[in-house]
């Protein structure tokens, strides 16, 4: 499965073209939050950048599998908590 991860923030958009090879949607999402885990406590002001913004993760047909808010993705512990993977219809 390929995974597309794509960053809104409801005016703009930065859209994944290429996708990512997944063999675990879990596991891809557990990497995404620890990408993000990584770069906030590389530089923690990197936080108020991600107000408003979410990342998308859907597949070849456009489906969100799953969503992480970067406003909470922002609050210290906040990408510990495990979040749902959403499957589409």
């Amino acid at each position: 499965m390929r995974l597309y991860f794509h960053l809104l923030n409801g005016q703009d958009s930065i859209p994944d073209v290429e996708g990512t090879k997944i063999d675990d949607v879990n596991r891809a999402k557990a990497a995404a939050l620890a990408v993000l885990e990584e770069l906030r406590q590389e530089d923690a002001s990197v936080a108020r950048d991600w107000l408003g913004w979410t990342l998308n993760a859907t597949d070849s047909v456009g489906r969100v599998v799953f969503s992480i808010d970067l406003d909470s993705a922002g609050q210290s512990g906040a990408l510990l908590r495990p979040l749902p993977v959403l499957q589409g219809p």
